[in-house]
């Protein structure tokens, strides 16, 4: 400041160049006198050591010209902490500060006793155990248990009871704040897989639970244009809770030059709208001159006045996305077109030089360009992790480490750390600091490259793993192993073994309830098994076949499913291998409204296994059929019928197809069959002992002994 006075007194004595700084006039001078007052720190002391290198001190964590939307968000979740949920969502190009405008109101939300749970959606986050929203419901259970487990664990009790168990297949980490109800049972119990309906109805039930005025639930999910459909409907399914005890503030990011206006985020955004949830949506666009010249003023310690040229030029070319700005000003500084003089003790440029810069309005030129300079060992870890997606555990890193190939990815680690390309949290995950990054890395790939890099990447973890009980690190390597299905295929032995480890990830997706991507891989293993499979390997055959209609049920994909299993039934060994597939077919038939087909093979199997059908059934002769199971179950029904267990597969299968067809004559028999076949189930259960089917037979008997007789039976 002081040399730009002095410079004031030399007009007329200098050349313009030399006094370009020179004030105006005094209120400049105040301009400048009022910044020194707000932050003296930032322009009157010298305080980085030379010996380290200037770098530019950006402010993190500091939004420019967002103060309009930040007032937004805040005032939308003051209102959702008086007990309302809402939804915000933010559109903008990337590296526009969505993220940025979000984790501006963290603080807040944990100030008023409120918990903040993310999720970044990625293009590979399909090949993922969870879907994005489940996986941030997880994450908070683990915050719920370092600030109010006993509460919460109190009503999680309360409210699932015996259910607990479905949201423990959803959620595995609430077994953190109820250890003592999980059993080693009931950690590898599967059961039925549950339909996107049941997933969404579970995770509201726990929304209500964990969300309150007292402690609000922010959840973020960003990048929403590569989200799931499960994640909308389960979004719009807690937002939309008609009972209104649900608390929380949704919040979701997407590009938005990067969806068209059929993508589900509009459609989620409508029937919120409809369903009368209050919804805010703002777009970020690049920042104006005068925000942009505020930024480049704090990285480079000069007075706004001084860099005013510089952030014009960068404004023209960068169109003010900050994020392209702060990589380009790196770039500058790494080429020597932006430096510090230590004489003048400040930031210098050409701005001749800088204004003819022909660069690329795609900041991955400038990354790639970066990031080409680089070692060997760093380039590699980066294209690893590029591989894997925005995000991947260190542990991951350690598996490859031992490798001969991946040797050098824990230097690497070290150097994309220190930086600045990722960053790790205290769980070891391992993140690149920005969408764009992950792309410059994996475009460090050359196309033509791409499959065998994920294949051999894929093949090591393999290597490294099989046999070993990875979790969900399964996912990952089958997903980069797939890439290579023209070189398995011509192994037939690893076509096997791949289709195993396929087979075993849609199993654990299956077992978390994430159907779309068991459907993915159980796809991927069938289609790696030889022509001569079902001979040479039946089992595997057979299992994988039956998992696929399963899957492809649940993503109600029903004409595939019923074909798969009409494949199954003329392919198999024996009857007793035909049973579980019937069982599921006559469950899909009434499922597409076909009561009649489900009927008919419902009651073939039943004459099959011995059991005897009748063609019709009058009314008396079931209410004679009641009155006598009623008698029976006086008669047996004491605690040592509830002990003994029926563990006769047949009598199991035949109770299981006794209740199917109960339901599929409601739609094509009379009431009285209906009782009929639900009567027999029961009976079977009191004759023989109980098991996990007895509780819906005596479930749909109560419907019956419960209605008026004459209405029932007619």
């Amino acid at each position: 400041m002081t040399q730009n006075l002095l410079e004031c007194a030399l007009r007329g004595n200098c050349d313009g160049d030399q006094l370009h700084n020179a004030y105006e006039s005094l209120a400049v001078v105040g301009e400048d006198l009022h910044l020194l007052l707000l932050d003296p720190d930032r322009f009157l002391f010298d305080n980085q050591s030379i010996e380290n290198g200037m770098q530019l001190l950006y402010r993190s964590g500091k939004l420019y010209g967002r103060d309009k939307e930040e007032t937004l968000i805040t005032d939308a979740f003051c209102r959702v902490s008086r007990g309302k949920s809402e939804a915000f969502f933010i559109g903008g190009f990337s590296g526009s500060g969505k993220s940025m405008l979000v984790d501006s109101l963290r603080d807040r939300v944990k100030c008023v006793g409120g918990y903040v749970t993310k999720h970044k959606v990625d293009a590979m986050s399909r090949e993922k155990p969870l879907s994005g929203v489940i996986s941030a419901f997880n994450q908070l259970c683990l915050m719920i248990k370092c600030r109010d487990r006993p509460v919460i664990a109190k009503k999680l009790r309360d409210e699932f009871g015996v259910d607990f168990s479905l949201l423990l297949r959803l959620l595995p980490n609430v077994s953190v704040l109820l250890p003592e109800l999980i059993s080693p049972a009931m950690r590898v119990e599967v059961g039925e897989a549950m339909n996107t309906l049941g997933v969404c109805f579970t995770l509201l039930r726990f929304v209500r639970v964990v969300s309150s005025p007292r402690h609000p639930i922010m959840l973020f999910l960003d990048d929403m244009q590569w989200a799931d459909s499960t994640d909308i409907d389960v979004i719009h399914t807690i937002l939309s809770d008609t009972m209104g005890s649900s608390c929380m503030f949704f919040v979701g990011t997407y590009r938005d030059n990067e969806v068209q206006v059929d993508h589900d985020i509009f459609d989620l955004i409508e029937r919120l709208e409809i369903s009368n949830v209050r919804t805010t949506k703002v777009n970020l666009a690049g920042l104006d001159q005068e925000d942009l010249n505020t930024m480049i003023s704090d990285a480079l310690c000069l007075y706004p006045r001084i860099c005013k040229s510089l952030s014009d030029i960068l404004f023209q070319k960068t169109k003010g996305n900050p994020f392209f700005v702060l990589e380009f000003m790196q770039s500058l500084k790494s080429r020597g077109l932006l430096q510090y003089n230590i004489h003048q003790k400040r930031w210098v440029w050409n701005e001749d030089i800088i204004r003819a810069e022909d660069i690329t309005d795609n900041v991955l030129h400038l990354l790639s360009s970066k990031m080409n300079g680089l070692t060997g060992d760093v380039q590699t870890l980066l294209k690893v992790m590029a591989c894997f997606g925005s995000s991947t555990n260190e542990s991951v890193i350690g598996y490859l480490s031992e490798s001969a190939e991946y040797a050098g990815v824990r230097n690497g680690l070290e150097g994309a750390l220190s930086d600045g390309f990722i960053v790790k949290d205290e769980e070891g995950c391992l993140q690149f600091v920005h969408d764009k990054v992950r792309e410059a890395a994996y475009n460090l790939i050359p196309d033509s490259d791409k499959k065998q890099f994920h294949y051999h990447l894929g093949k090591v973890l393999y290597s490294f793993c099989d046999g070993e009980d990875v979790g969900d690190t399964i996912f990952l390597i089958a997903s980069q192993i797939n890439h290579g299905k023209e070189w398995i295929l011509g192994d037939k032995d690893l076509s096997i073994a791949i289709a195993e480890l396929n087979m075993k990830a849609g199993e654990k997706a299956l077992d978390g309830c994430d159907h779309k991507t068991a459907y993915s891989y159980l796809g991927a293993a069938l289609s790696l098994l030889p022509n001569d499979h079902w001979r040479n390997h039946y089992d595997l055959s057979l299992r994988l076949n039956f998992l696929m209609a399963g899957a492809a049920k649940s993503c109600c994909q029903y004409d595939e499913a019923v074909q798969i299993l009409r494949g199954i039934s003329g392919r198999t060994r024996c009857f007793e291998d035909k049973l579980p597939s019937y069982l599921l077919l006559s469950q899909i038939l009434r499922t597409q409204g076909n009561g009649a087909d489900a009927y008919n093979t419902c009651s073939f199997v039943l004459l099959q296994l011995g059991e005897t059908i009748p063609e019709s059934v009058a009314p008396e002769a079931a209410k004679t059929l009641v009155e006598d199971t009623l008698k029976m179950y006086e008669e047996v029904y004491d605690d040592d019928w509830l002990e003994r267990k029926m563990e006769d597969k047949t009598l199991l299968t035949t109770l299981q197809f006794y209740s199917s067809i109960a339901y599929a004559s409601f739609y094509c028999k009379s009431y009285s069959m209906v009782v009929y076949f639900i009567c027999k189930s029961v009976q079977l259960s009191l004759r023989n002992g109980v098991c996990e089917h007895t509780p819906l037979s005596f479930l749909q008997f109560t419907g019956v002994v419960t209605k008026d007789d004459d209405a029932v039976l007619c």
